[in-house]
């Protein structure tokens, strides 16, 4: 069963927010030894804000049944995204002071910039994906609910629409290559007249060509005769669909039907 987005989305959540706990947790405990107090209070605010953001992200669908549209999450991430940037630039050039615990500052930094980068692969990931879903599938994605099933991103769609020439030799996204037009002349189908050998005519069905009846057979004479022409039978072949049963695909699986039932009293 391949991994859907919903469940790839909350496993992030958990780790999001696990990350954010656990430094929360050290920078409460070491907040006496920071020297600059404001970026104290900018790496617990950023931290907390992010804790909370991510339970509520994970588990406002599952637990309350409320949708939650792609906008809402993007502009939640994009929001973060400075100060988790500003966080990860500090903590990663920070050295300890020389009375710090050691093991407990490598935990705030581990998991303060280990955060940070998942949160902004994550911020720039979403928005890239809901950008290219706009023009190649559905241009209301951000309304979209982000949890819903099928996924909001039809991944085959967006792979074929932004790496058309690799989509063309995988047959799960063949079908949604954009072909070529054709600028050739539509081809001309043969004439009752043309002969069963016809090679002028394009896409012509198979003829077969009846013999002539006795009688008039024998009223040709030398000279010119008003003969009817031989009668022509044109046989198309019988069309038939290539599966009786098949899977409808990423495009039709979003698609649907709204139907409207009245109960009469």
């Amino acid at each position: 069963m391949p991994l859907r987005f919903r469940d790839f989305r909350q496993a992030l959540c958990l780790v999001m927010t696990l990350l954010s706990g656990i430094s929360f947790c050290s920078g409460i405990y070491l907040s006496k030894f920071f020297v600059r107090r404001g970026m104290l209070w900018l790496l617990l605010s950023v931290e907390v804000t992010n804790f909370l953001r991510s339970i509520w992200s994970g588990i406002r669908k599952p637990l309350f049944s409320m949708p939650q549209s792609v906008a809402s999450e993007a502009i939640g991430l994009f929001v973060l995204f400075p100060f988790q940037l500003i966080i990860a630039c500090l903590l990663s050039s920070l050295p300890p002071r020389p009375n710090m615990p050691h093991p407990a500052f490598e935990t705030l930094r581990i998991s303060a910039v280990s955060g940070a980068i998942l949160h902004m692969i994550y911020t720039a990931s979403l928005v890239a994906i809901a950008m290219l879903t706009v023009p190649a599938f559905d241009a209301d994605v951000w309304l979209r609910d982000i949890d819903s099933s099928p996924s909001p991103f039809p991944v085959s769609i967006i792979f074929a629409y932004a790496f058309p020439w690799i989509a063309r030799r995988f047959e799960a996204t063949r079908p949604f290559v954009q072909q070529p037009i054709n600028e050739e002349p539509p081809s001309i189908p043969c004439l009752p007249t043309c002969p069963p050998t016809c090679a002028v005519h394009e896409n012509r069905a198979r003829v077969v060509q009846k013999p002539l009846d006795a009688n008039v057979e024998q009223g040709i004479s030398g000279e010119a005769a008003d003969v009817a022409p031989p009668m022509l039978e044109i046989k198309q072949p019988p069309v038939l669909p290539h599966t009786l049963v098949r899977i409808p695909n990423a495009a039709e699986r979003r698609n649907s039907i709204y139907v409207d039932l009245q109960l009469s009293n």
